[in-house]
């Protein structure tokens, strides 16, 4: 991705992956049959790179938009992820809500932008979530060009 980055006007960067990946990998299956009774094999995870923050930080005049998947403090950690990303936008949802998140066709959405604004969408479904962010992303569009 960040090799095409220079041909880009806008990123929409949905929630990542995962945040962490195993520090190893093992060569071959690990069975419980050799480890003592009882005993389960540790797992230390490092950091996975941030890539949303980079995309934010490299140079151009692109739009970049991140997500973050919320299960508290909605607002208040998404105005942290956006200062902390440095993106155009940030759209927040609170995955433990009933009828958002990622398991079902609806979704409520809060869009959180730099100058504070704050916009709470009822709950959608997801097509028309999205709709609305393109609406938005074409209004920042217009207002740089």
């Amino acid at each position: 991705m960040l090799d095409r980055l220079d041909s880009t006007d806008l990123v929409v960067k949905a929630a990542a992956v995962a945040d962490f990946r195993p520090a190893s990998v093992a060569d071959q299956k690990i069975k419980k049959e050799s480890l003592p009774e009882g005993v389960a094999p540790s797992l230390e995870l490092v950091r996975n790179p941030d890539i949303l923050a980079e995309v934010s930080r490299a140079p151009g005049d692109r739009i970049v938009v991140g997500f973050a998947a919320e299960s508290e403090d909605l607002v208040p950690a998404a105005r942290r992820k956006l200062a902390r990303k440095g993106c155009d936008l940030i759209v927040a949802n609170d995955v433990s809500r009933e009828g958002a998140g990622f398991d079902g066709d609806t979704n409520a959405v809060v869009l959180v932008w730099p100058g504070g604004e704050v916009e709470e969408l009822p709950l959608l479904t997801k097509a028309e979530v999205a709709g609305v962010l393109l609406d938005r992303i074409e209004k920042l569009w217009s207002e740089r060009s």
